[in-house]
């Protein structure tokens, strides 16, 4: 069995048995009454979240699934119970398995999975709510008038697999969101070395000094501003550099990081290697790494940083294709569950793209090919929790095989070099009233 149909197997049955409901949980009394809607229903109804309005959701789900009526009010009131990080680890047990019992399908670099971390700013209901609880510190016009979330990703940028997510307020730290992430990876890949990647903004001597300390590998984009004295000692393009003691430097780590403080008061220095490479642009940009240098080429070093592009395809695909910042609440806990659920249909999407891409017949076509997202992802939606509601197994494969057999129909070519600019705009696409019902 390939990993795209043991993945939804073992999430239908974690979803059916009973102990879904200690994880569905937020308080000890939530869900022991019987309700027309239950623990289980909630999980299929967040899968099933197709962007539109919370009653067009409500009454399509209903139909579809030949449920009893239940008011809007009514299922808000249970999902306020729901504890959002059933998601969260129902997506990390199934992430689990997959390093562990396939590793014929886990794709890697020397022997290293790539991880990536980067974060994305998500508007989500406009409301006073979540003005004041997500605070934005913004200027011009708009200034104090929208609600924003940190949403920080670390993705397995050559598996295409989101590790983990975390959700934040707007201006809150990325390193510390970063440590986060690193303490998941560490749960779900046991069996394999990592690299982590990462831009300028999640470097520092803490960082680098720890992950040396615990051999941790990583590659960071180096922000021209950071260690400038060591970047102009270079007298190559690719060279081990030892960063010196600096007061300025160490004085903030007296206070947080008493280890580090103490090193580089002793008399120590953190050794790392510095890597120039040049952009198409002809723009120099410094790479600093851990890597040896024997097993880790400088066009290594390069090639490694180019994938990290990849976590920035997958926050297009989370925001384009499923619509993950369509919110339908104010509320803290939907706006997670909304999005921790959406990231576990995205690997599940994804899942069977990886398999089924492999079966491609790339020898037919001009240039190479690959499965349209867009696509996959409305597949996917239409047919998932029928597949994971489903009783008859042979029913269950049935509907497997004819989502399998539209996403492997609608095929693209890869268009290589594609670049876009980033739209920073802080006004909201729509308000929460005016949301499509389609």
């Amino acid at each position: 069995m390939k990993y795209k149909s043991y993945n939804i197997t073992k999430i239908r049955k974690e979803i059916k048995e009973g102990e879904i409901y200690n994880k569905c949980r937020k308080n000890i009394k939530d869900f022991t009454r019987n309700r027309k809607i239950t623990p289980r229903d909630l999980i299929y109804y967040s899968l099933n979240n197709r962007g539109k309005t919370t009653k067009m959701e409500l009454y399509d789900f209903i139909q579809e699934y030949s449920l009893d009526e239940v008011s809007s009010p009514a299922l808000l009131k249970q999902r306020e119970k729901l504890n959002e990080e059933v998601f969260k680890e129902l997506n990390k047990e199934s992430l689990k398995d997959f390093y562990k019992l396939f590793p014929k399908e886990v794709k890697t670099y020397k022997g290293y999975v790539l991880t990536a971390i980067d974060g994305s700013d998500c508007e989500v209901p406009n409301t006073p709510i979540t003005r004041e609880r997500y605070k934005t510190k913004t200027t011009g016009k708009n200034a104090g008038n929208v609600a924003r979330i940190k949403l920080s990703n670390c993705y397995d940028v050559l598996n295409c697999y989101v590790l983990d997510t975390e959700i934040e307020e707007y201006k809150h730290s990325e390193l510390e969101l970063a440590e986060r992430h690193m303490k998941v990876v560490d749960e779900i890949i046991t069996n394999y070395e990592v690299i982590n990647i990462r831009d300028r903004g999640y470097i520092s001597l803490s960082y680098m000094y720890h992950s040396i300390k615990n051999d941790k590998k990583f590659v960071i984009r180096l922000n021209r501003n950071f260690l400038k004295l060591e970047q102009k000692s270079m007298h190559t393009d690719d060279e081990w550099v030892e960063i010196q003691y600096q007061y300025d430097r160490i004085r903030a780590y007296k206070n947080t990081d008493e280890e580090l403080y103490n090193y580089y008061e002793s008399g120590n220095t953190i050794k790392v290697r510095f890597v120039n490479i040049e952009l198409s642009s002809g723009e120099i940009e410094t790479i600093i790494t851990n890597l040896d240098s024997e097993t880790f080429t400088t066009e290594d070093i390069n090639h490694i940083y180019q994938l990290r592009w990849g976590i920035e395809t997958s926050y297009a695909y989370l925001k384009e294709s499923m619509m993950i910042t369509n919110i339908s609440s104010s509320k803290e806990c939907i706006i997670k569950q909304e999005i921790y659920s959406q990231m576990m249909v995205y690997n599940i999407m994804q899942s069977i793209v990886n398999d089924l891409e492999e079966t491609i017949e790339q020898e037919k076509y001009k240039h190479p090919m690959k499965i349209n997202i867009n696509m996959a992802v409305g597949f996917v939606k239409r047919f998932l929790v029928k597949i994971l509601i489903e009783e008859d197994n042979q029913e269950k494969e049935k509907l497997e095989n004819i989502l399998f057999d539209n996403i492997l129909k609608n095929i693209v070519p890869i268009r290589e070099n594609r670049h876009y600019s980033r739209n920073n705009s802080l006004k909201n696409k729509h308000s929460i009233n005016k949301r499509k019902s389609f």
